[in-house]
């Protein structure tokens, strides 16, 4: 009996400090990749990270796939592959890739411009704006008028970017579209498409399912739960004015996690990256969960 109580608290104790001073990392990694999971490892030590999630492919296998940390500030429970997470200007690949969609597809001229498509976006000097314009940020629309209780209105933020002057001769002059991208680009695929879906719906049907994607531009509100919490790194936590503060209970509001858009709403970029995505990598099922927050 006091030999297997000894076992049992040595056991305990030994799982305790691995998962401590490991960070409770977990996951695989194929020979000769180790140095991701040294990196990763980093990444909580160094830069004091909460949870995260890893998964590489080499040359069409799967060799990394490692999640660590914790889901939430409180520490409740691990950050695992079932957390989804957003890391916001992500999503401008995804949205660039459903536009070269409809290239392929011949329902989009990357040449032509946007009124072919969108005639009312043809006023105040936009006239002149191709596609290739909106999509390599050089439309001269960086960001919008709208007040943000228009962010989860895509029918009025449309209404308001087709009323917005350019800052700039569109096609002259390059500045990234942080606030205005997903709209822009979105719109020029629900304009061709013939089935008049939602933007991520398009997502949905044409990308997300055929390759086995779970990738939600809108998240079902049935796995709200899954999204881990956006929180400000500990070296500028105690240093939020109230506004920055408002700014992490916004990013963490369901309706706005739910909300069908495609582009950030808010530019901090010194504490955040841009354009909401959440994304969890399942590299053994070859999965990716993503949902998109605005």
């Amino acid at each position: 009996m006091v030999y297997s109580t000894w076992f049992l608290l040595c056991f305990l104790s030994t799982a305790f400090c691995y998962n401590e001073s490991d960070h409770n990392i977990h996951g695989t990694n194929a020979y000769g990749w180790e140095f991701v999971r040294d990196l990763f490892r980093e990444n909580f030590v160094q830069q004091q990270e909460l949870g995260a999630a890893v998964a590489v492919y080499h040359h069409g296998r799967p060799v990394v796939d490692l999640k660590g940390g914790w889901f939430d500030e409180a520490k409740t429970k691990l950050y695992d592959d079932n957390s989804l997470q957003l890391v916001f200007s992500t999503t401008k690949g995804l949205v660039a890739v459903a536009v070269a969609l409809c290239v392929q597809r011949g329902l989009l001229d990357y040449s032509a411009l946007v009124t072919k498509y969108w005639p009312e976006y043809g006023q105040n000097g936009n006239e002149n704006t191709t596609v290739a314009d909106i999509l390599s940020h050089r439309a001269g629309l960086p960001y919008t008028s709208s007040p943000i209780d228009q962010f989860r209105n895509w029918t009025a933020m449309i209404h308001t970017l087709e009323q917005e002057q350019p800052l700039w001769h569109p096609g002259i002059a390059h500045g990234y579209h942080a606030v205005t991208y997903g709209w822009l680009a979105g719109e020029l695929v629900r304009r061709v498409d013939s089935k008049k879906r939602s933007f991520g719906q398009f997502i949905k049907d044409e990308i997300a399912t055929p390759l086995q994607i779970e990738f939600y531009i809108g998240l079902p509100s049935n796995i709200q739960y899954h999204v881990s919490p956006v929180v400000p790194h500990p070296d500028v936590k105690n240093t939020l004015n109230e506004t920055m503060k408002d700014f992490f209970q916004i990013w963490n509001d369901p309706h706005i996690h739910q909300a069908d858009n495609t582009s950030n709403h808010w530019d901090i970029q010194c504490l955040v990256n841009r354009t909401p995505l959440c994304i969890t990598y399942r590299s053994s099922r070859r999965r990716v969960r993503t949902s998109i927050v605005k």
